[in-house]
Protein backbone atom coordinates (compact mmCIF):
# COMPACT_ATOMS: atom_id res chain seq x y z
CA UNK A 1 0.00 0.00 0.00
CA UNK A 2 2.93 2.35 0.33
CA UNK A 3 3.30 2.73 -3.44
CA UNK A 4 -0.31 3.90 -3.72
CA UNK A 5 0.27 6.38 -0.90
CA UNK A 6 3.45 7.60 -2.59
CA UNK A 7 1.63 8.11 -5.89
CA UNK A 8 -1.10 10.15 -4.20
CA UNK A 9 1.48 12.23 -2.33
CA UNK A 10 3.34 13.01 -5.56
CA UNK A 11 0.12 13.93 -7.37
CA UNK A 12 -0.87 16.22 -4.51
CA UNK A 13 2.55 17.91 -4.53
CA UNK A 14 2.37 18.31 -8.30
CA UNK A 15 -0.91 20.22 -8.14
CA UNK A 16 -0.08 22.27 -5.05
CA UNK A 17 3.43 23.20 -6.23
CA UNK A 18 2.13 25.87 -8.60
CA UNK A 19 -1.21 26.96 -7.23
CA UNK A 20 -1.62 29.74 -9.80
CA UNK A 21 -1.24 27.26 -12.67
CA UNK A 22 -3.70 24.83 -11.09
CA UNK A 23 -6.30 27.53 -10.45
CA UNK A 24 -5.96 28.92 -13.97
CA UNK A 25 -6.55 25.51 -15.55
CA UNK A 26 -9.50 24.74 -13.26
CA UNK A 27 -10.95 28.19 -13.96
CA UNK A 28 -10.61 27.72 -17.70
CA UNK A 29 -12.31 24.33 -17.61
CA UNK A 30 -15.10 25.78 -15.47
CA UNK A 31 -15.67 28.65 -17.89
CA UNK A 32 -15.78 26.35 -20.90
CA UNK A 33 -18.17 23.99 -19.10
CA UNK A 34 -20.42 26.93 -18.23
CA UNK A 35 -20.49 28.15 -21.82
CA UNK A 36 -21.23 24.64 -23.08
CA UNK A 37 -24.02 24.22 -20.55
CA UNK A 38 -25.69 27.45 -21.65
CA UNK A 39 -25.51 26.38 -25.29
CA UNK A 40 -23.10 29.12 -26.30
CA UNK A 41 -20.31 26.76 -27.27
CA UNK A 42 -20.34 23.49 -29.17
CA UNK A 43 -18.02 20.52 -28.65
CA UNK A 44 -15.50 21.59 -31.30
CA UNK A 45 -15.42 25.16 -30.05
CA UNK A 46 -15.04 23.94 -26.47
CA UNK A 47 -12.13 21.72 -27.44
CA UNK A 48 -10.39 24.52 -29.29
CA UNK A 49 -11.01 26.93 -26.43
CA UNK A 50 -9.57 24.47 -23.92
CA UNK A 51 -6.51 23.80 -26.09
CA UNK A 52 -5.80 27.50 -26.62
CA UNK A 53 -6.44 28.28 -22.96
CA UNK A 54 -4.07 25.57 -21.76
CA UNK A 55 -1.33 26.77 -24.12
CA UNK A 56 -1.78 30.35 -22.87
CA UNK A 57 -1.72 29.29 -19.21
CA UNK A 58 1.37 27.16 -19.79
CA UNK A 59 3.11 29.99 -21.66
CA UNK A 60 2.38 32.39 -18.81
CA UNK A 61 3.76 29.92 -16.27
CA UNK A 62 6.94 29.43 -18.31
CA UNK A 63 7.47 33.18 -18.70
CA UNK A 64 6.88 33.75 -14.99
CA UNK A 65 9.41 31.06 -14.08
CA UNK A 66 11.94 32.41 -16.59
CA UNK A 67 11.65 35.91 -15.10
CA UNK A 68 12.08 34.48 -11.62
CA UNK A 69 15.31 32.67 -12.61
CA UNK A 70 16.99 35.71 -14.21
Amino acid sequence: MTIIGDVFKELFKMFVADLRLTLAVVGGVTLVATFMGSGGLGPVGAGLTLAIGCVLVLGEAVLREARKRK
